[in-house]
């Protein structure tokens, strides 16, 4: 599958765009990802053009997962600011996948980009390919992509203790899920089961998450 079609939507002043990119455009990501704040919470090292190119051919050929690069259009420039993808795409009993991204550009930290890329992302996951549940994981301390990710409707799951070593410590990882709302993929999810209080906070947050991504979101 590797790269996602194009997904358009509005960030303040910004258009913000999730669109597929080319092996020479992962140039962009170079200066962030050799910035330890920028890798700092990532499970990733500093990067170089030989290894992002390592990287993008993997992506390219692979067939679990679906990419996009993270685009601004700004004062009529089209810039790539990071990535966002969906990963270990399983269509066994359940459909899921596993989601994660970066944005490399700091100057673009704080502005909401990030949560309105889940957003997209999680729409497309749910309506368009149809999963059951998507999971991601964030390093304790990465506080705008925990808040982010509960924002389009991820909820904690549960804990694992002393993962690696990040900002001078020894961290956590909190690992979410975020669940289809539908209500197809609900009652097959909990399978007779009662759902958690927190559960259905987060079926909610999803749901609002959708109907913004139907009433924000382009496919171009």
């Amino acid at each position: 599958m590797a790269f996602g079609p194009i997904m358009q939507f509005e960030v303040g002043n910004l258009t913000v765009q999730l669109a597929p990119f080319t092996r020479d455009e992962t140039q962009a990501f170079i200066a962030g990802l050799q910035r330890e704040s920028v890798t700092r919470f990532l499970e990733i090292g500093p990067q170089t053009i030989e290894s992002e190119h390592a990287w993008f051919d993997k992506v390219q050929s692979d067939p679990s997962s679906v990419t996009w690069g993270i685009w601004v259009i700004e004062d009529g420039e089209r810039k790539l600011i990071g990535n966002s993808a969906i990963h270990h795409l399983e269509r066994a009993h359940i459909h899921q996948g596993t989601t994660g991204s970066a944005i490399t550009e700091q100057q673009y930290w704080g502005r909401g980009i990030a949560s309105a890329a889940h957003k997209a992302r999680t729409w497309y996951g749910f309506e368009k390919l149809g999963l059951h549940r998507l999971r991601s994981a964030v390093i304790q301390g990465n506080i705008g992509s925990r808040t982010a990710l509960e924002r389009s409707g991820y909820e904690l799951v549960y804990v694992e203790r002393n993962h690696r070593f990040a900002g001078g410590k020894l961290r956590h990882m909190d690992n979410l899920e975020c669940l289809n709302p539908a209500e197809w993929a609900w009652s097959q999810w909990w399978n007779g089961e009662r759902p958690t209080a927190a559960a259905k906070r987060a079926r909610v947050r999803t749901q609002v998450t959708l109907d913004w991504a139907r009433a924000n979101v382009t496919l171009l």
